[in-house]
């Protein structure tokens, strides 16, 4: 079945960021990673960052903006260590500034990154 708009007058953008690290993420850098890209967008939040925890997975943040939100992934025992990140939007944002976030914020430790709209 091809995709149909079923709703073409609201904006949504989906920005889907995927890398691999040199150490295992720990929940406060998750928290720390989804609060501090907010602004960056230029989103605005409803609520603080949330965690939670699966031993067969790993950490999950997520982050309600007015504007939709984020999830972030982290798989502990993953090698090497891999986090998946999704944005959701209903106002649109400039993916290459979410990227160039992403790759200041991991700095050294970033081994590899990926994205898709």
């Amino acid at each position: 079945m091809n995709w149909v708009d079923l709703a073409p007058t609201i904006v949504r953008q989906r920005l889907i960021i995927e890398g691999t690290l040199s150490e295992t993420m720990c929940p406060h850098d998750m928290s720390q990673y989804v609060k501090d890209i907010g602004p960056v967008l230029n989103m605005t939040p409803v609520t603080s960052p949330m965690l939670n925890y699966n031993s067969d997975y790993g950490w999950c943040a997520y982050m309600h903006w007015k504007e939709s939100g984020i999830h972030m992934y982290g798989w502990d025992h993953h090698v090497p260590p891999f986090f998946s990140v999704d944005i959701y939007t209903c106002k649109p944002f400039d993916p290459i500034t979410a990227i160039d976030f992403t790759k200041r914020f991991f700095g050294k430790q970033l081994k590899q990154l990926t994205y898709k709209e």
